[in-house]
């Protein structure tokens, strides 16, 4: 009885702390500057995981609202990055290893995945290392 109690105690705080509980309020394109920059993320990454181009990124950065079209991409981008941070550890490791070539993903780099809009494999590997498949 008291291993099944302590079980559901530890997987109920890993729900609190993980980033898909998170609200997300960037609403503006400064916001989301300030957010980008100060993880360390480049305008040319952050477009890339976003699905859109550098310039695009870049108006939209400068506007005092993000239109509803670039808010959805936004969020999911975010999502994704917060999930891929928690698992790599810090900024750099985690921009280290989206743009190298990974066996899990038949030598393609996650980054390949995410402008190939193969996101989803992302996701499944980050639930199957949440959930403690590979241990």
């Amino acid at each position: 009885m008291t291993t099944t109690t302590t079980k559901k105690k530890v997987a109920k705080k890993r729900a609190l702390r993980s980033p898909a509980n998170k609200t997300f309020a960037i609403k503006s394109g400064p916001a989301l500057k300030m957010w980008r920059q100060g993880r360390g993320i480049t305008r040319p990454l952050f477009a890339q995981i976003a699905d859109c181009s550098e310039r695009t990124l870049a108006t939209y950065e400068g506007k005092a609202r993000l239109p509803a079209k670039f808010s959805r991409p936004v969020e999911e981008s975010i999502r994704l990055i917060l999930a891929l941070e928690e698992l790599a550890g810090d900024n750099a490791a985690l921009k280290e290893w989206l743009q190298k070539p990974n066996a899990a993903f038949d030598r393609r780099t996650p980054l390949s995945l995410i402008t190939a809009g193969e996101v989803d494999v992302l996701w499944a590997m980050v639930h199957q290392i949440r959930q403690g498949a590979f241990a």
